[in-house]
């Protein structure tokens, strides 16, 4: 299981006052997942998820993958989109962790891939390097 961090009902009003998005109704845990603590949550017409950052990711990197993924969907990758707080930024603190909420991506995982299925990762592996390397952002690596 991967639901490290747990939140209850004032946590989703805490998270409603701190993003202009729709009023989220209810929250379910996603139990996928090794590193991170992430929850579905559903408003009356949109799903995003929330991520919890646990102990392993460093604070100070986060903001650049937030940017990350918020550039490459400007470029029609199709990877979860950040949302913004109303202060302008994209994390919030939960539980006293990193935390952030994105767009939904619809689909499901994969227990057994095919040929096409590598192919597809393969190719949207290369139009995402392409693409990053128009963005001017850069992490130690």
């Amino acid at each position: 299981m991967a639901v490290y961090t747990k939140i209850n009902n004032k946590d989703i009003s805490y998270i409603n006052r701190k993003f202009e998005i729709e009023k989220i109704l209810n929250f379910k845990g996603i139990k996928q997942g090794i590193e991170n603590t992430n929850y579905l949550l559903r408003s009356k017409k949109k799903k995003f998820i929330l991520t919890i950052f646990e102990k392993r990711v460093s604070k100070k990197d986060v903001p650049f993958f937030m940017k990350l993924m918020d550039q490459l969907t400007n470029f029609k990758i199709n990877c979860p989109k950040p949302i913004k707080n109303k202060n302008g930024g994209y994390l919030i603190s939960i539980k006293n962790k990193t935390a952030c909420i994105v767009s939904f991506l619809d689909g499901k995982d994969k227990r057994k891939l095919n040929l096409k299925n590598c192919y597809d990762i393969g190719k949207m592996t290369a139009q995402m390097h392409l693409s990053s390397k128009k963005i001017n952002l850069f992490i130690k690596n």
